[in-house]
């Protein structure tokens, strides 16, 4: 059930913006990248977009970025333990493996599960996160049915800068991280660090013990470091060559045997180089390289190793004309898998072509891509979305758009031994949206309507042939529709900011709710400075959720309501304490059946910023 109060002030931001427009002076207008694969003012895009700048993810008090991406609009998250362990990430109700995951361009993916692991993309690296909501496979390609999250890492800018923080919390909890960033002349540079680790807690309870085993009570640990780079040289006015690289290591420990204590050894890795060019003075070509790595090498129980290699070569141009922005460019990646395990195949090839149009005519907006994927292992897909805006008066936009997209069949659903189905299909996605949208300058608000139609759904089944093991099949099909409603504003000196999301996501064939996506969820926020104090607090609440326990059986998630609250205090211009309280009331409760959450924890830590 939610917490009243957090939905009931969203609800009264929502309705009465025009009492606050008059008081509060506008802002900067914030630019994505994301939704257009080129860089766009956020009032000329027509898509559901989030960005999350550094000073958001300070605020905050996130420890991870899967905690972070839980308290967006439309977002839920389910772990499977402390910090470290897997996440999956829903938008809109989609599967985790239903949104591309970018860092600064590069696709990091596992192909044998078709995910990225965000829980192991430490925020200390992190400059700003970009959510890109609804279909997206006529921008990026396969997998882009819910959405897209990017994020981009700390670059330099203006003169060189050192930061640092470093901090001490519960359960043993380290976490430190320093780097510089800046520009010398044509040359700008960034290289950051990090580190955190923690002794943890037990991730699993008696909910996951089964006819296969019982749970381990012991603490499972997690360790991470991490490192971004990044190189950009103005060669001449317009000409600009950049090169960036960025890599994790992380150990998780976690249980699948009460007598013994395993642990997966995590790499990811992605670098790139890219040269930029104004060719014209309305003709800009981008030519980008990149080579992004996921390993997951487990031992304990059951040991195995999982290696994705990818490059990729990107060319892009983008051309101003009279009637508006064109872009225009090709896609070539190969992807290639390592295992301990004897797949009947192990790489393939992707060749993409793209378009975009972006239009501008008095008060109208029109958005348009188009895209067609040749994959080696499935053959062609061609997708397409469409948008049309309307700014019928100052600071308001009602929009609308219809927009394809698809997933393709990871390794592992196609040749994983005596669990193979080769002539797996793709799935597929139609979705329609509408929102209206109000913003002025601090002031805004939003109501946001969906409905993704996801055809050709892949499900493990039973294996028929094979007792006891599970086939993968397009057996059925899953609609997603509801409404987020979004509001935040600035009143007597405090921040509001809330947004709630109505969900109904189920299996259109059965009628089944799908498992770990709630029907109702709602976050709020609230802060405000006080001399030379920031003190604020954050409020989450979800509805029930349906789940599964280990053997099969249904289970009902209670619903539950967390609060958090932080406080920074500035000791001069450049050093900031801060010290943060997260699920005050100590709420029992679980976001995947069978795993434990982290009860009342604290954290103190410092971090020093030069302006």
């Amino acid at each position: 059930m939610f917490a009243r109060k957090p939905l009931a002030a969203l609800i009264a931001l929502a309705i009465t913006p025009a009492a606050f427009a008059a008081t509060v002076p506008l802002q900067a207008e914030e630019v994505v990248v994301t939704a257009t694969r080129t860089p766009t003012p956020v009032s000329k895009v027509l898509s559901d977009v989030t960005v999350i700048t550094r000073e958001e993810i300070e605020e905050t008090g996130a420890t991870q970025l899967t905690e972070l991406l839980a308290r967006q609009p439309g977002i839920e998250v389910a772990s499977t333990g402390g910090l470290g362990s897997n996440a999956s990430v829903f938008i809109r109700g989609a599967n985790s493996d239903h949104t591309v995951i970018l860092v600064d361009g590069v696709r990091i993916v596992s192909g044998t599960l078709g995910t990225t692991a965000l829980q192991h993309i430490p925020l200390e690296l992190i400059d700003r996160v970009e959510i890109l909501r609804g279909p997206a496979s006529s921008l990026y390609g396969a997998d882009a049915i819910g959405g897209v999250i990017q994020v981009f890492t700390r670059k330099g800018s203006g003169a060189p800068k050192f930061h640092a923080s470093l901090g001490f919390g519960e359960y043993g909890t380290v976490e430190t991280g320093a780097g510089i960033n800046g520009k010398v002349g044509d040359t700008a540079f960034g290289l950051n660090l990090s580190h955190q680790s923690t002794n943890g807690f037990s991730a699993q309870n008696a909910g996951a013990d089964s006819k296969w085993g019982k749970h381990n009570p012991d603490r499972d640990a997690y360790r991470e470091t991490g490192y971004s780079a990044y190189l950009s040289h103005t060669l001449a006015p317009g000409q600009a060559l950049t090169a960036r690289a960025f890599q994790t290591f992380a150990n998780n420990e976690f249980d699948s045997d009460p007598t013994r204590q395993d642990e997966t050894k995590t790499r990811l890795a992605g670098q790139s180089i890219e040269s930029r060019n104004q060719l014209t003075d309305n003709w800009t070509s981008t030519l980008r390289f990149s080579h992004a790595q996921d390993k997951q090498d487990t031992s304990g129980a059951y040991p195995s190793l999982y290696q994705t290699t990818q490059n990729e070569w990107t060319w892009q141009n983008d051309f101003a004309t009279s009637l508006g922005n064109v872009q225009l460019g090709v896609d070539h990646r190969q992807q290639k898998i390592d295992s301990s395990k004897d797949y009947a195949e192990t790489d393939k090839t992707v060749k993409s072509v793209f378009a975009g149009y972006q239009g501008e005519f008095g008060q109208s907006l029109l958005q348009a891509s188009v895209r067609n994927d040749d994959d080696s292992l499935y053959g062609n897909k061609t997708t397409g979305q469409f948008g049309y805006g309307l700014r019928f008066a100052e600071g308001w936009l009602a929009r609308a758009a219809y927009g394809t997209a698809f997933k393709a069949p990871t390794f592992n659903q196609r040749f994983y031994p005596g669990s193979e189905n080769p002539d797996i299909r793709p799935e597929t996605s139609r979705n329609t949206e509408a929102a209206l949208e109000w913003n002025r300058g601090v002031n805004m608000a939003s109501l946001t309507w969906f409905r993704n139609q996801v055809e050709d759904l892949i499900e493990w089944a039973p294996n028929p042939a094979r007792p006891g093991w599970s086939l993968p099949s397009n057996v059925s099909e899953a609609r997603l529709a509801g409404y987020t409603l979004e509001a935040g504003t600035q009143l007597a000196g405090f921040d509001l900011s809330a947004s709630a999301t109505w969900l109904d996501a189920r299996n259109s064939e059965t009628g089944q709710r799908l498992v770990r996506r709630a029907q109702r969820f709602a976050s709020a926020n609230v802060s405000r400075m006080v001399g030379d104090w920031t003190l604020g607090g954050s409020v989450q609440a979800s509805g029930e959720r349906l789940d599964k326990d280990p053997d099969g059986k249904r289970k009902i998630l209670p619903g539950y309501a967390t609060v958090n609250l932080y406080a920074d205090l500035k000791l001069d211009a450049e050093w900031t304490a801060t010290a943060r309280v997260e699920n005050v009331a100590d709420r029992d409760y679980e976001t995947a059946y069978g795993y434990n959450t982290a009860g009342r924890t604290w954290f103190v830590g410092v971090r020093y910023q030069p302006k």
